[in-house]
């Protein structure tokens, strides 16, 4: 089991951080992750404390792609190196313990399969670089696209790993709550009929939320949700683009090794042909500037 090294920000009682090293050294026994040694684990009082600390890291380590961590619950990096777990505590107080406890289980898979640096500097696939020589506008969205596209790949392996050791209820309750769209979503995709490019990021702004209840639903008989569950999730689009979205991510579970670049290659083949392409096709030519 590896060295668990906690971080205070902010008033954190003793026994609210003794509580969470426990559960997460529980969760790492179970797991059994020889091959690990030592990870930092970040507790913050509130989430001020944590976006900027998350704020001050990204610019340190140079990462250029757009923020989407405020919808996290707890968050895994490793930009410098050694696999790190971050928690605000603000975020328990709204949250049903189950959510809470698969969530942070969760960050407890990444840092196992996701642990070292390399899982967070991809390079291009190329599906991608050769879609964006046709569309030459998706140019500038693909470091965004790439990064929500391995967040979802990640997250598959993740619940693969965790439901494969017994971790089902939590997950569950854990999948449940971030397929479900929020407010932003619902908003994003009403304002993203501007451009084809903000219909992708859209598209593939959701593919994270899907991705751990689609495993989930391709262990029936021992899982509870269902793909109706899932179609719910995405109901609020076009029903050609919420049918492609998850036929993609279907395929790309199904697909799943446990070479995680290779997953990456293969998903962004799959969602290119499935939903960027097809998104970028249909779309309308945007009037000539007068």
């Amino acid at each position: 089991m590896p060295q668990l090294h906690v971080e205070r920000h902010g008033r954190i009682p003793d026994e609210e951080a003794s509580g969470i090293l426990g559960f997460l050294e529980e969760c790492y026994g179970r797991l059994r992750c020889d091959d690990l040694d030592f990870v930092e684990v970040l507790l913050f009082e509130n989430d001020e404390l944590w976006r900027a600390y998350a704020g001050a890291e990204r610019r340190k380590a140079g990462v250029t792609s757009a923020e989407f961590d405020d919808a996290f619950i707890a968050t895994h990096d490793a930009w410098r190196g050694v696999p790190r777990i971050s928690i605000s505590l603000q975020r328990k107080s709204n949250l049903h313990q189950l959510v809470w406890e698969g969530a942070l289980r969760h960050e407890v898979g990444h840092s196992i399969l996701h642990g070292s640096l390399e899982y967070y500097v991809f390079p291009m696939p190329r599906a991608l670089l050769k879609t964006a020589q046709e569309f030459p506008a998706l140019a500038s969205n693909l470091t965004d696209i790439l990064y929500l596209l391995t967040l979802a790949v990640k997250d598959m392996e993740v619940t693969r790993l965790l439901v494969s050791n017994s971790y089902v209820e939590d997950q569950e309750a854990y999948a449940r709550f971030v397929m479900k769209p929020s407010e932003q979503d619902l908003e994003a995709w009403r304002l993203s009929s501007f451009s084809a490019e903000a219909r992708v990021l859209c598209l593939f702004g959701r593919l994270k939320d899907i991705a751990p209840g689609l495993v989930l639903a391709s262990r029936p008989p021992t899982s509870r949700i269902s793909l109706k569950e899932l179609e719910e999730s995405v109901n609020y689009l076009p029903e050609h683009l919420s049918r492609a979205l998850l036929d993609g991510m279907t395929k790309t579970f199904n697909t799943l090794s446990t070479d995680t670049f290779l997953n990456v290659q293969r998903s962004a083949d799959l969602l290119v042909s499935k939903v960027i392409e097809p998104v970028l096709r249909n779309s309308p030519p945007k009037p000539a500037n007068k």
